[in-house]
């Protein structure tokens, strides 16, 4: 066997027994979400369930009478990023302090939402990400430090795998020591603690103390083997970042890089505007001054700045960062110590079981199979705060939930949001790419050779679009490139079998283009995706390991037809409406086959 098959051996996905797909959306974002049925039902709903558990009529883990919220969808097509699609706001009867009137400008504690937010201002910075922390903070590079700064680069210390320790100072608990003394450990000496920052002892660190604080601090971990939370990394990536842009200080940083060009006017270091402020009743940090460590923790903001920041990475808007670095800082960069969530960053990055999101339509047959959404995540505490920023980019949506009084209420509305609007917006995409990509298309094309007529039939099963169909002057095409598929690829591992399934995913991949007659469209790119099985007949233990594994990914643009892609399908669509005209397949060689109705 020649190179090139054992190559293909390699790279040939085993088993698509597993939900087994091209990373990515499976259909088209819906566009007009808020003019979708089924998604402003799911509004309503979800309107209704939180009356109702404000109410005392669901039963709910936090005490209602403390507890603030304000929540915001976010959709790509809003037509002003500071308003979202939908929103939902209640004071709470024992607030006393502050705003009386609760509205997408009121002012909230956002706690550790602060990291993504200077990772924001790091990406629109220019500021080379892979650089050492030592290029910029040199009096870090000591042989006395316990910690190896010459490996630690910004994009470490940004996204939780510099390996160094959350806090310094703020985690000694020096009001308890008697409580430990109590519990049985050994009496201490003041001068046994950290100089600064420790609270009920001595005054917040400078940035001298803090630098001499690094140097004797321990390692958690090498960087980039583990996550590490740290909130002291966002100190350490400020301060490189105003060494490097020239800022005197973070706010200045701040507002140059980020929430002037975007407009988010109540985004800033602690402390906000009282007369706008949420202030839970009883003790809160809400006027606590961050000094530095507001980068990683100590930000105020708003459900119209936070809406407004969504909508930027949702439409990837190159105000915030060009699109490819927009999508690049979607990824995750490191499991998190499960098989469901992974780090991004910092974005906290999830993907809930499908039969958790879909229960109603989870394996069912007759039904949308359910199937996995990646959620990305960044969460924030203070005392008495919690908000949490996601973002469904697959959905092209965002949520963005603030509460103040209650650590609780955040998780459980968080979650019944998800349940009531990701299934609704899943069957507005399915809705959607039904009304715009399903059906048949057809078309007459004269070139030297004589008339040629080619026509496709579009579909949709349960999981995916699908090529149904694909003929050239009545020859089955589709049969001829299964074909091509068992004689090649396939017939190097005969117990792979193909189910005849094409499946048809989009790739995000589009272009203007003026046709011969004129005409200004969009070209927009799909992939026909193979689906496999695995048919072995072996009695040696192990047998069903390799089917988790999706490696399918590894195959598309392997066969070609005079460079021509045998895989390769793309809609034509009015560059105004966006409204499908025409299908074409490349490899083809055929004029664009107008979308019909009925089959010509």
């Amino acid at each position: 066997m020649n190179e090139f098959c054992y190559l293909l051996l390699f790279l040939l996905p085993v088993v698509l027994g597993i939900e087994c797909r091209p990373e990515g959306v499976i259909f088209p974002r819906p566009r007009g979400l808020n003019q979708s049925e089924v998604f402003r039902y799911a509004l309503a709903n979800l309107t209704k369930t939180l009356d109702s558990a404000f109410n005392g009529n669901i039963r709910v883990s936090w005490d209602i009478q403390n507890v603030s919220l304000s929540i915001a969808v976010v959709g790509l097509e809003q037509e002003d990023p500071s308003g979202p699609l939908w929103e939902y706001h209640h004071l709470a009867p024992a607030n006393v302090d502050g705003t009386r009137s609760l509205d997408k400008h009121s002012q909230y504690m956002i706690g550790s939402i602060s990291k993504v937010i200077t990772n924001a201002v790091a990406l629109r910075s220019g500021v080379n990400l892979d650089d050492p922390i030592t290029k910029y903070l040199p009096e870090l590079n000591s042989d006395e430090s316990l910690i190896d700064w010459n490996s630690i680069t910004l994009r470490a210390l940004g996204g939780q795998l510099a390996g160094i320790p959350p806090n310094y100072g703020f985690s000694e608990y020096h009001y308890l020591r008697t409580w430990f003394e109590a519990l049985g450990f050994p009496p201490l000496n003041n001068s046994a603690y950290p100089e600064c920052g420790v609270i009920g002892l001595n005054t917040e660190c400078t940035r001298q103390q803090f630098i001499a604080g690094m140097l004797a601090a321990q390692s958690l971990a090498p960087a980039n083997a583990r996550p590490v939370y740290s909130n002291i990394a966002y100190t350490l990536l400020s301060y490189a970042l105003q060494a490097a842009t020239g800022r005197d200080n973070y706010t200045v940083l701040l507002s140059d890089f980020l929430t002037t060009p975007l407009r988010m006017p109540s985004t800033h270091p602690s402390p906000g505007d009282d007369t706008l402020a949420v202030i839970p009743p009883g003790p809160s940090s809400w006027g606590s001054p961050y000094g530095d460590h507001a980068p990683g923790g100590g930000l105020v903001s708003s459900l119209a700045d936070l809406s407004t920041f969504a909508h930027a990475i949702l439409s990837r808007n190159p105000t915030l960062a060009p699109p490819a670095r927009i999508r690049e800082w979607l990824l995750p960069r490191s499991f998190a110590g499960s098989r469901s969530s992974f780090l991004g960053w910092p974005w906290e990055i999830f993907r809930p079981a499908p039969e958790v999101l879909f229960p109603d339509t989870y394996n069912s047959r007759a039904q949308r199979r359910g199937h996995s959404v990646t959620v990305h995540v960044k969460d924030g505490v203070a005392y008495g705060y919690r908000a949490r920023l996601a973002l469904l980019d697959e959905y092209g949506l965002g949520l963005v939930i603030l509460t103040a009084g209650g650590q609780n209420a955040l998780t459980e509305v968080f979650d019944a949001a998800l349940a009531t609007l990701v299934p609704a917006a899943d069957k507005a995409a399915v809705e959607a790419a039904e009304r715009e990509y399903v059906g048949w298309f057809g078309g007459t094309s004269t070139p030297e050779t004589g008339a040629v007529n080619v026509s496709a039939r579009v579909g949709m099963d349960g999981a995916s679009m699908t090529l149904e169909a694909l003929e050239r002057n009545g020859v089955d095409i589709l049969a001829g490139v299964d074909q091509l598929w068992q004689g090649t690829l396939l017939a190097l591992l005969p117990s792979v079998q193909a189910t005849g399934v094409y499946r048809l995913y989009p790739t995000d991949v589009e272009r203007k283009v003026t046709l011969a007659d004129g005409r200004e469209v969009v070209e927009e790119d799909w992939r026909l995706w193979r689906e496999t099985l695995l048919d072995t007949q072996t009695d040696l233990p192990g047998k069903g390991i390799s089917e988790h594994d999706c490696v399918s990914w590894t195959l598309a643009d392997w066969l070609h037809y005079g460079s021509e892609s045998l895989d390769r399908v793309v809609f034509v669509k009015d560059v105004r409406t966006r409204k499908v005209l025409g299908l074409d397949a490349p490899f083809l060689r055929s004029q664009i086959m107008k979308k019909r109705q009925t089959r010509a």
